[in-house]
């Protein structure tokens, strides 16, 4: 068996497209979905290789091979960025000969799937040899990109074409589903996952995701409820300028971090809006009067520091005077809110992510 630490991840090189797209079609060849896509078996392996070969080769692809020196390479994975260039499904088309009508319908509703979010890179090829499935080769292959795409604050997305129940390779490196599945056929069905970065950091003894980098600054929310205070101390109409939770981030909770730390905060301490939330956790563009209830809700869930669910409150104003936004344990927006003065009780958790600027080294 091939020792993993004899193999190494690199970018495919211009003179290898073509074998890397026939190695990838070999590894489609009875994948069910390849199938309905190309139903000749004589067929299949040069239309699908055709296809990996024009992915290969369009500007902004990103490919790598895992090789090691017993037995060259063992496994590919091709990434395309959100906004590649449309022409190529054109040169699809010209490729597939009478099986365009198939490849034209994935790419179409693989347009209306995709998430609303840019920039991000879908995984469009992963394959491993079948003899050698199971030896981590796929693993390290993801890890590799992913990697240099959380340190960039990207997310990626795939349409994976076996059934997703949360484990496997895509499960372990925090893929989940995304929208509705694309049911062609019977047999034809593809299960969109969405992966959002892993962007984090240590600031003041806490875990804070890095929601954005901008103009030498970064914006950090606190990875859990650090916090468990109300939004304001008494019941009444008001607004984020005037509540107790302003007061509290910027006075108690700022002084409680290490001096050096402080002074890289940039402005003052805040909670996101309904508005942020969407903005850096995702949106499907449907929401009630009452709720945002989509497939995002997952990705919105919080805990507190000792692991139990929490709500966490925004500084949007609910929908009714004294309310105000949260997100729910659930993961839920509730946009009529909550009472502000609503606080933790041993069987529900009302907290609080700090959201800040701070400046980047």
């Amino acid at each position: 068996m091939m020792q993993m630490q004899d193999m190494i991840i690199r970018d495919i090189k211009p003179d290898e497209i073509e074998s890397i797209a026939s190695m990838i079609s070999d590894g489609y060849y009875n994948d069910v979905f390849f199938k309905w896509s190309v139903p000749s078996d004589a067929d299949r392996h040069k239309i699908v290789a055709d296809y990996y070969k024009i992915y290969l080769s369009v500007p902004g692809c990103v490919a790598h091979v895992a090789e090691c020196s017993a037995m060259g390479i063992v496994g590919a994975s091709v990434w395309l960025p959100h906004d590649v260039d449309v022409s190529i499904y054109d040169d699809i088309d010209k490729a597939a000969g009478v099986y365009a009508p198939q490849f034209r319908a994935v790419a179409d509703w693989s347009h209306y799937s995709e998430p609303p979010m840019t920039p991000f890179y879908q995984l469009v090829g992963f394959v491993v040899p079948p003899q050698m499935q199971g030896t981590g080769i796929g693993g390290v292959l993801l890890k590799h990109h992913l990697d240099k795409l959380d340190k960039l604050g990207i997310p990626t997305y795939l349409e994976a074409s076996t059934p997703y129940f949360g484990g496997g390779v895509y499960g372990r490196f925090g893929y989940q589903p995304v929208g509705e599945l694309m049911v062609f056929a019977q047999d034809a069905v593809l299960y969109p996952l969405w992966r959002a970065a892993k962007q984090s950091i240590k600031f003041g003894g806490y875990d804070w995701r890095i929601l954005e980098k901008y103009n030498g600054k970064m914006l950090l929310l606190s990875e859990k409820a650090i916090v468990s205070q109300p939004f304001h101390d008494t019941f009444e109409d008001v607004a984020w300028e005037s509540s107790s939770i302003r007061k509290y981030l910027n006075g108690v909770f700022l002084a409680s971090l290490p001096q050096e730390e402080r002074s890289k905060i940039v402005d003052e301490i805040f909670l996101l809006s309904i508005d942020e939330v969407l903005k850096y956790f995702g949106k499907s563009g449907s929401g009630g009067k009452f709720f945002i209830d989509d497939e995002y809700n997952h990705v919105r869930k919080a805990v507190c520091l000792d692991g139990s669910l929490s709500k966490w409150i925004l500084r949007t104003p609910g929908n009714q005077s004294g309310f105000i936004a949260n997100v729910t344990v659930d993961g839920r927006i509730s946009v009529t809110g909550d009472f502000v003065n609503r606080k933790s009780t041993p069987l529900f958790n009302v907290g609080v992510r700090p959201a800040l600027w701070v400046t980047a080294d």
